[in-house]
C-alpha cells in the first residue's frame, strides 16, 4: 500500500487537536442523543442546545466530515456511522471519556507539555500547585464525577478483553484495588455467580462506589470499603486486582502499593492480576503504540507516573516481593500481568 505524503500525514497529527475538541464540545451538547431521535436543522438544535445557529451548523458540518453526523440533502442532519457511541446511556459509550478528554482541566495539562518535558514537573503542579492529579479531584466534585465517570468507560470497555483472556476463579473473594465505582468488579461477578468482591478506594469514591454497587443485582456479593491502598488493603482474599493504577505513579509509590498488595496476600495459591498497559521494549509505528505512548504522556501531565515495560514491571514487583508469572495478552490494549508471592 502506498504511503501517504509526510507533510499531509504530519498535517493530519496536528489537526488531531482540533478533532478532539469538536468531539469533546458535541458530547457536552448532547448532540449525538438529539439526533438519534431523528434527522433535525442546525436551528432546531441549536434552540434545544441554547446554542448560535450559525456557529452549530457550522460545527455540525465538521462533526459530518469526521462521520460522527451527515448532512441530508434537504439540509438537516442525522446520526452519523461512528456517531452512535457518543450517545449517552447505550451499551459502548464512549460520550462519558469524551467529556472527560475534552474537559478544560485535561486540556490545559495538554497545553503544559512542553513545561513537563522541560522540568520533569507534573502540569496539575506547576498549573494548579497540586502535588498529585486526586487532589485536583477531590478540590473540585464536580470534575471528579467527570474523572470517575470516563474511567468506569475504560473499565468497561477493558472488562470483557479481560475476562475472556484470564481464567477467573469460580468461587472465593476478590480484592479490587484502587477499583474506582466498582466497573470492573462487577463485571466479574456478573461472569462468576459464586465469587464475592470488594472495592477498595478513598472515601468519596468508596462512597459512591457503594450507591452504584448497590443498585446492581449483586446483592449482598460486592460492597466498597474506604482506605489508601499506601497503607494497606483487606486480607485473605483469593485474588487481588490492580486496573490502571500503578501507571498513575512513579516507582516508589507504585512498589508500595504493590507490597501492600503482597503483605495482604496471606493465602496460599493467591494471585495479583496487574491489568496496565505494556509498552514495547522498542516503539514501532502502529495504532496501538501510538496509543500506550499518548497514554504515558498523560501520565507525564497528570500523575506523574508511566506506562511500563514488561522488565520494568517484573523489576517493580521483585522489590515488593512479588514475582511476574506470566503476562496474558487481551483483546484491548490492556494486558494482564499475573503475579505471586516470591
Amino acid at each position: 500500500m502506498e504511503m501517504a505524503e509526510p507533510g499531509a500525514v504530519l498535517l493530519r497529527l496536528v489537526n488531531g487537536a482540533a478533532a478532539a475538541q469538536v468531539v469533546g464540545v458535541a458530547a457536552r451538547l448532547g448532540l449525538a442523543d438529539l439526533l438519534a431521535e431523528g434527522p433535525r436543522d442546525a436551528e432546531t438544535l441549536a434552540a434545544a442546545t441554547g446554542t448560535h445557529a450559525p456557529s452549530l451548523w457550522r460545527l455540525l458540518r465538521a462533526l459530518a466530515a469526521l462521520g460522527i453526523a451527515t448532512e441530508e440533502a434537504d439540509g438537516r442532519f442525522a446520526l452519523g456511522p461512528v456517531g452512535g457511541p457518543l450517545r449517552s446511556s447505550v451499551p459502548g459509550s464512549v460520550r462519558d471519556l469524551a467529556l472527560l478528554f475534552g474537559h478544560p482541566d485535561f486540556w490545559a495539562t495538554w497545553g503544559a507539555l512542553d513545561h513537563c518535558i522541560r522540568t520533569g514537573e507534573t502540569a496539575v503542579r506547576h498549573l494548579f500547585g497540586v502535588e498529585t492529579t486526586f487532589e485536583r479531584y477531590a478540590a473540585d466534585p464536580t470534575f471528579s464525577a467527570v474523572f470517575d465517570a470516563g474511567m468506569a468507560v475504560l473499565a468497561e470497555r477493558g472488562a470483557a478483553a479481560v475476562l475472556a483472556a484470564w481464567s477467573f476463579p469460580e468461587e472465593g473473594l476478590v480484592v479490587d484495588v484502587g477499583g474506582g465505582q466498582g466497573t470492573l468488579l462487577a463485571a466479574v461477578l456478573r461472569a462468576r455467580p459464586r465469587l464475592r468482591g470488594v472495592v477498595l478506594d478513598l472515601p468519596g469514591v468508596a462512597d459512591r462506589a457503594t450507591r452504584l454497587l448497590q443498585a446492581t443485582d449483586l446483592g449482598d456479593r460486592a460492597r466498597a470499603e474506604s482506605g489508601d491502598m499506601f497503607s494497606g488493603v483487606p486480607e485473605g482474599a483469593d485474588l487481588y486486582l490492580l486496573k490502571s493504577v500503578l501507571h498513575d505513579w512513579a516507582d516508589d509509590r507504585a512498589a508500595a502499593v504493590l507490597r501492600s498488595c503482597r503483605v495482604a496476600m496471606t493465602k496460599p495459591g493467591v494471585r495479583l492480576l496487574v491489568i496496565e498497559r505494556v509498552m514495547p521494549e522498542r516503539m514501532a509505528t502502529e495504532p496501538v503504540a501510538i496509543a500506550h505512548t499518548v497514554a504515558d504522556l498523560m501520565m507525564l501531565t497528570r500523575a506523574g507516573g508511566r506506562e511500563r515495560t514488561e522488565a520494568e514491571f517484573a523489576a517493580l514487583l521483585d522489590r515488593a516481593g512479588l514475582r511476574l508469572a506470566r503476562v496474558v495478552p487481551t483483546a484491548s490494549q490492556y494486558s494482564v500481568l499475573e503475579a505471586e508471592a516470591s
